[in-house]
C-alpha cells in the first residue's frame, strides 16, 4: 500500500552555510528567552540539513569526505550551543563563531537536502536526546552514529549531552524503506575492532524499524557486544506492525534511551510550553493535551459522533489557558518550516479562512481557541457560507508560487492509484486504474503544483456562532508525510467534492474561481484528482487501522477505510465510462461524492 513520501529538494550548500551564519547572528542578537532558544534550534536544523546533503555526496565521492567531517563538526558546535541554552533556560548566548568553518575543499555546486519529518511534523525536540544521553556521560570510548537524514543533528545532541567532544559520524542505510541494509564504513569498522560503546541515533522507530536494525546489526556482526550498542529513539514504542521478527527481537535485546516531550516541555521551566509564548499571550495557568484525537472530546458531546483519528500522524496540540483566554498551541515545526507555516497561517487569516495566530515560539503556533464553535455538519451546513469560504481557500492556494519539487508528479500519483486500487479492490481495481493514463498527458502539461490545503473532511471545519466557517489545521497538509504534497488547486476542489458533497456544478464554479486567480489544470481533469485523492486516503486509513488494536477507535478507522474504498471504486467506474464533468454539471447531476458510502452529515 502506497502512502508515505519524503520531501527532497536541491540546494546550494554555500547559500545554506551563509543562511546558517545569519541564523546564529540573529540568535545572538535576540534577548534571552524562548525566541533566542528557538533561533538556535533553527540553526541546528539548518546545520543538520547541510551536513546531511554533504554526507550523501561523500557516500558516492570519497574526496568529499573531509567536507562531511567539517559539516558534522559544525553541527556539533551548534548542538552544544543549544544544549547550553536549554540548561540555562535560554539565558546563555550562542557562540558567535559557531557557524564559521574553514571548508577543507570547494563545496559542490548543489546538494540534495531532505526535510526532517520529526522536526517538521512529529514534535521531535532535539533537547530530549541530549537529556537522554546523560546516561552515557563520562564514557571515554563512546562513538555516536547518526542515521541520516535527521540523525545528523540528533547525533550531535547525543554527543553534547554525553559530553563527547569529537563530532559524531553520520551514515545512510540503503534499500527499500521497509528493508534497509548497511555495511560498516572503514571508520566504523576500525572503531568496532577497537571496542567501546556505540550510540545509534535516529527518529522512530517507524513502521518497520529497519534503519535502526541495519546499523545496529552491522555493529553486532562486527563483534560489538549487544550491551554496548545503545539505541536513541524518539519514542518508547516498539517498531510498527510491519517490522520483521528479527527487527523486533533486536529492539528487545538492545538498550534503548528515550526522554518524552512531556518530561521537558510540560514541566515547569523557562522553556516549558506554558512559558514559550508568555510575551504574546501571557503566562499560562493551565495546559491540557489534545493530541492523538483528544481534541474531539472538546467538540463532540457524544463519542459515537467522533471522526477517526490518525493517531501518531496527528500534529501535537495543547489547549493553553492564559490571562483568562484560551489558545490552541499546535506544533508547526522547528526551523524554517515553522516560519513558512506561520506565514501561511497569517495568509489564511487575511483571507478570513482561519483565526489569526498570536505567535510562533520554538516550533509551536499559538492561535485563539474558538469558543462556542461547533463541528461542520454536512447535512445542515450553511451552503452559501460553505461555498464562499471554499472559494477563498482555493483562490488563496491558486495564488501561491509554483512548487515543483514538493509533491508527487502526476505519473507518481497514477502509480499510487494503481498500487492501492490493486490491493484494496483486487486485480480489477488495478486494471481500472490504467484509465488514468488517458488523462496523464493533459494533467502533466497543465498542472501547477501549489501549497494546497490537502484535507477537506468535515471535521476539519468549524462553524462559528455567526454562521461563518473556519478551517482548522490548514497550514501544513501539503507538507505532510504522505506522497501528495503540493498539487494543483484542483486537488482541493476534488477534496471538497469527496468530503463536503459539492455538486458537479458547484465544483466547476469553484475550479473556475481558482483558475481566475492563477493558471492551473482545466476543471475537466477533476476526475483524475478525485481518483488520486481517494486512493491516497485508502493508503492513509489502511496504515492507521492496522496500527490500532481492536476497539472503538479501530472501528472508526475501519469505517473510514471502507468509505474510501467505496469512493475509489466509484471514481474508477466513472473513469471507465469517461463521464464528462462539464456535461454532468450542465445537466445538474447530483454530487459524485454522494455515492462514496457516507450519508450527508456523517463521516462514516
Amino acid at each position: 500500500m502506497e502512502f508515505f513520501g519524503d520531501r527532497e529538494s536541491t540546494a546550494d550548500p554555500r547559500g545554506l552555510a551563509d543562511a546558517l551564519e545569519q541564523s546564529l547572528a540573529l540568535a545572538s542578537a535576540l534577548a534571552a528567552g524562548p525566541q533566542r532558544h528557538g533561533a538556535i534550534a533553527t540553526s541546528l536544523v539548518m546545520a543538520g540539513q547541510l551536513a546531511q546533503g554533504l554526507g550523501d555526496v561523500a557516500d558516492g565521492e570519497p574526496r568529499a569526505q573531509p567536507l562531511e567531517r567539517a559539516a558534522m563538526a559544525l553541527v556539533s558546535r551548534v548542538a552544544r550551543a543549544l544544549w547550553r541554552s536549554w540548561r540555562t533556560g535560554g539565558r546563555s548566548r550562542p557562540a558567535p563563531s559557531a557557524a564559521h568553518v574553514r571548508w577543507p575543499a570547494p563545496l559542490p555546486a548543489t546538494i540534495r537536502v531532505r526535510e526532517p519529518e520529526g522536526y517538521g511534523l512529529y514534535a521531535l525536540y532535539p533537547e530530549t536526546y541530549a537529556v537522554a544521553a546523560r546516561s552515557l556521560a563520562g564514557d571515554p570510548d563512546l562513538t555516536v552514529v547518526g542515521i541520516r537524514s535527521i540523525g545528523t543533528g540528533l547525533a550531535a545532541m547525543v554527543a553534547a549531552g554525553a559530553g563527547t567532544r569529537g563530532p559524531p559520524l553520520s551514515v545512510r542505510p540503503s534499500g527499500h524503506p521497509f528493508d534497509r541494509r548497511f555495511e560498516l564504513t572503514p571508520v566504523l569498522s576500525t572503531a568496532a575492532r577497537r571496542g567501546g560503546t556505540f550510540a545509534v541515533v535516529d527518529e522512530g522507530p517507524g513502521l518497520t524499524g529497519t534503519s535502526f536494525a541495519a546499523v545496529a546489526g552491522a555493529l553486532l556482526r562486527a563483534g560489538v557486544p549487544a550491551d554496548r550498542v545503545h539505541l536513541f529513539t524518539s519514542h518508547a514504542w516498539p517498531p510498527g506492525v510491519r517490522a520483521p521478527p528479527h527487527v523486533r527481537a533486536l529492539f528487545e535485546r538492545l538498550p534503548r534511551h528515550f526522554v518524552p516531550f512531556e518530561a521537558l516541555f510540560l514541566s515547569p521551566g523557562r522553556l516549558s510550553l506554558a512559558a514559550l509564548a508568555e510575551d504574546a499571550i501571557g503566562r499560562a495557568t493551565a495546559v491540557e493535551d489534545l493530541t492523538g484525537g483528544e481534541w474531539r472530546s472538546r467538540l463532540y458531546s457524544d463519542p459515537a459522533d467522533w471522526p477517526p483519528s490518525e493517531g501518531w500522524l496527528e500534529r501535537r496540540k495543547h489547549l493553553v489557558t492564559a490571562a483568562g483566554a484560551r489558545w490552541l498551541a499546535r506544533f508547526a515545526g522547528l526551523g524554517m518550516v515553522g516560519e513558512r507555516k506561520l506565514a501561511r497561517a497569517r495568509a489564511l487569516a487575511d483571507a478570513g479562512v482561519a483565526p489569526r495566530p498570536a505567535a510562533l515560539r520554538h516550533g509551536f503556533l499559538f492561535e485563539p481557541w474558538l469558543d462556542g464553535a461547533r463541528p461542520l455538519d454536512r447535512a445542515g451546513a450553511p451552503r452559501a457560507a460553505l461555498l464562499d469560504v471554499l472559494r477563498r481557500l482555493v483562490s488563496l492556494s491558486a495564488s501561491r508560487p509554483r512548487r515543483t519539487e514538493d509533491g508527487a508528479s502526476p505519473a507518481e500519483l497514477a502509480e499510487l492509484v494503481r498500487v492501492n486500487a490493486g490491493e484494496a479492490l483486487g486485480p480489477a481495481g488495478a486494471e481500472a486504474a490504467r484509465h488514468l493514463e488517458e488523462l496523464l498527458p493533459e494533467v502533466t502539461r497543465q498542472a501547477r503544483p501549489v501549497e494546497v490545503d490537502g484535507k477537506m473532511q468535515a471535521w476539519e471545519w468549524l462553524v462559528l456562532g455567526d454562521g461563518r466557517l473556519q478551517k482548522t489545521d490548514g497550514v501544513d497538509h501539503h507538507a505532510a508525510h504522505d506522497q501528495a504534497g503540493c498539487q494543483d488547486a484542483l486537488w482541493d476542489v476534488a477534496g471538497a467534492q469527496l468530503e463536503l458533497g459539492l455538486s458537479d456544478a458547484e465544483a466547476l464554479r469553484l475550479a473556475e474561481a481558482a483558475r481566475a486567480v492563477g493558471p492551473g489544470a482545466d476543471p475537466s481533469l477533476l476526475p483524475f484528482y478525485r481518483t488520486c485523492l481517494a486512493a491516497l486516503e485508502v493508503g492513509r486509513w489502511t496504515y492507521a487501522a492496522e496500527n490500532e488494536p481492536p476497539g472503538a477507535e479501530r472501528g472508526r478507522r475501519d469505517r473510514a477505510l471502507a468509505r474510501y474504498r467505496r469512493a475509489l471504486g466509484r471514481e474508477l467506474a466513472l473513469l471507465r465510462r469517461g463521464a464528462s464533468l462539464r456535461a454532468r454539471a450542465t445537466r445538474g447531476a447530483s454530487s459524485v461524492s454522494s455515492g462514496a458510502g457516507s450519508p450527508p452529515g456523517s463521516w462514516r
